[in-house]
């Protein structure tokens, strides 16, 4: 979690970065072994991801990690960090 009720710059610049790009290896590896997609983490501690086929169309829908409900929908990349979501490394 991240007490700073942000995530720092580098870390806000490599989510829009590998959102934008659709890095392949984002949304195809999880250290879990479970892939759903591309694995977030938010500042309150929670994780959710979003599917392949989503981000290739620009539909910027987080689902929870463990229950696979769709968390909420963003109208953009930059939506999806300023409301507190990050891809997880």
């Amino acid at each position: 979690m991240n007490d700073d009720n942000e995530w720092r710059e580098d870390q806000k610049e490599l989510t829009r970065d590998i959102l934008e790009r659709v890095d392949i290896v984002a949304f195809t590896f999880d250290c879990s072994g479970k892939n759903k997609g591309c694995t977030l983490n938010h500042l309150d501690g929670s994780y959710g991801y979003i599917k392949l086929n989503d981000a290739l169309m620009n539909n910027w829908n987080i689902y929870d990690y463990e229950t696979d409900i769709l968390i909420r929908s963003y109208v953009s990349i930059d939506d999806v960090i300023n409301n507190g979501w990050k891809v997880s490394t």
